[in-house]
């Protein structure tokens, strides 16, 4: 039973000697004199990976080809007797729907794209202008909306002095009249008659002590006082000028005709009283608005505010320049999108029927509009090369090999020296037991035709399974694991450091390929050389 085989060209520096090691050779060490050590610097080359069997040429058969999918055939595009050649369309079926996806995925990969170059290219000159205009008119709004702080605070000012002038203008302009010493000690209404005579001239000694309070509290008062003190008092006076107010009224409205108070007097006191009355609820309704506007006014400012902050913010988003974690958050989706639109691609392509070889078609059983079964044979062709090789590939080795893998093959009639190149066309899906072990039947087309082959030959069949370039690989032997992880001592100057490296494959000849960690000229230790 053969095994898989990895092989790489490379090129080392040893010492200072350089050495190269071509396919399986691997690499030689030269050594001067007794160095203490061994060093090796790495250069990328190519891999091939390779499964090694055997197999015998044969007659070749009829191929019977069949689509993987069921659906509608619309087209067929060989008759029988044409010649056609390895990879020729020969037939396809319905991919209306297909097609769409992938275009879709593919516009879809093209926005991803432009997304990431706009990204990376930043705010244009006209954006970031944009967004500093943005800036300018935000604050011209703060500024503006701080002067409307500042007039509806002067407003209520205002609103607090005409408070205080009109309550004064209601106790003492015009309700003073009812009054014999008002502003004394012992105020007295002017009639014996009044009621609720005694409660009333308390009330206006006690607002006499008030008014002159509270006029010496709001004298040099400016908005950069205590407002919210300042509207406090103002109410809670206001209180009691309304107060005062109502029981005179109520004592002027009852008040009769008598000898000592004309009917004329008593005429004007109502109608001053109800003045007063009306000229204080005015001041409550115009200190009410003021505090009300101030309110709006504040509110309005930390609205302005927050739009200048975010105007400054997205500013700044527009100066600074790509993070990383974004750039590769796109990065990302457009492999992801890629990867879903190579899906629909190859659904797509098993949708179609290709020749896997050079040959004649024999025979069409599927015709444009038919619907077809999967495996469904829908043409057969014969071979215009009579000969091809047959193989069993043992089961631990079937899932490198697919339809299509290049291989070398050796006849043993010729040796080594006479290679012929070939392709596998077939992979049967059913095992077969050969000496009690799963075996799968391969079937190779030479690429040529070459007279010096003959049905029954033996031969050794090295199939390449894939291919890699500018590959990276090191001693197995030299890379260390240590918590899961692997390193190799790497010679940086006259220090020697332990890298950490992610691993691939390993070669039958103990290669093993370094996905990252390692670069192009990096010097890697071997061992250490005995004293």
């Amino acid at each position: 039973m053969k095994n898989i085989f990895f092989f790489f060209t490379k090129k080392f520096v040893i010492g200072a000697v350089i050495v190269s090691g071509i396919g399986a050779a691997g690499f030689v060490f030269l050594k001067n004199g007794s160095p203490k050590e061994e060093t090796l610097i790495v250069h990328g080359d190519d891999f091939v990976q390779q499964v090694s069997v055997s197999g015998k040429v044969v007659a070749m058969e009829n191929l019977d080809l069949s689509f993987e999918q069921s659906g509608r055939v619309t087209a067929v595009k060989v008759q029988v007797g044409d010649n056609v050649t390895f990879g020729q369309l020969l037939a396809g079926q319905d991919t209306a729907q297909l097609d769409a996806q992938l275009a879709e995925m593919r516009a879809g990969i093209d926005v991803q794209e432009a997304k990431l170059d706009q990204l990376l290219a930043g705010a244009s000159k006209e954006d970031i202008a944009l967004a500093e205009t943005a800036v300018a008119n935000a604050e011209i709004s703060v500024a503006n909306a701080k002067q409307a702080i500042d007039d509806a605070k002067q407003n209520l000012v205002d609103k607090l002095q005409d408070a205080y002038t009109k309550s004064d203008d209601a106790v003492r302009g015009k309700a003073d009249q009812i009054f014999n010493n008002p502003r004394s000690v012992n105020p007295k209404l002017a009639s014996p008659f009044f009621e609720n005579r005694s409660d009333v001239e308390k009330q206006r000694l006690l607002l006499e002590s008030l008014l002159r309070a509270w006029a010496k509290s709001l004298s040099g008062f400016s908005m950069r006082g205590d407002l919210a003190s300042a509207i406090a008092i103002t109410e809670k006076n206001f209180e009691q000028v309304k107060l005062f107010l109502d029981d005179i009224a109520l004592g002027v409205n009852a008040f009769t005709l008598n000898s000592d108070i004309s009917q004329t007097t008593i005429d004007k006191w109502k109608v001053d009283i109800s003045t007063a009355r009306t000229n204080i609820h005015t001041a409550v309704s115009n200190l009410s608005a003021a505090k009300g506007s101030l309110k709006t006014e504040e509110a309005n400012l930390r609205t302005v505010e927050g739009s200048l902050k975010t105007a400054q913010n997205q500013l700044i988003l527009k100066k600074i320049p790509a993070r990383s974690p974004d750039i590769a958050l796109y990065k990302a989706q457009i492999r992801q999108a890629e990867a879903s639109a190579q899906s629909i691609a190859a659904q797509l392509d098993k949708r179609q029927i290709h020749s896997p070889i050079n040959g004649v078609v024999t025979v069409i059983h599927s015709k444009v509009g038919s619907n077809v079964a999967p495996h469904e044979a829908a043409i057969s062709l014969i071979g215009a090369d009579t000969l091809r090789i047959e193989s069993y590939i043992p089961e631990k080795n079937i899932p490198f090999i697919k339809i299509g893998d290049e291989a070398i093959i050796m006849l043993d009639a010729y040796g080594s020296d006479m290679p012929f190149m070939a392709s596998v066309i077939l992979i049967d899906p059913a095992e077969t037991m050969r000496d009690g072990i799963s075996t799968y039947r391969a079937t190779l087309q030479f690429l040529d035709r070459d007279e010096r082959v003959k049905s029954g030959m033996t031969a050794s069949i090295l199939i390449t399974t894939e291919k890699k370039f500018n590959i990276i690989a090191v001693p197995q032997g030299i890379v260390m694991s240590k918590d899961g992880q692997k390193f190799v001592k790497i010679k940086e100057g006259d220090t020697i450091v332990d890298r950490k490296i992610e691993t691939g494959s390993v070669s039958s000849l103990g290669q093993i390929e370094v996905i990252s960690g390692l670069k192009d000229g990096d010097i890697v230790m071997l061992e250490q050389a005995s004293q």
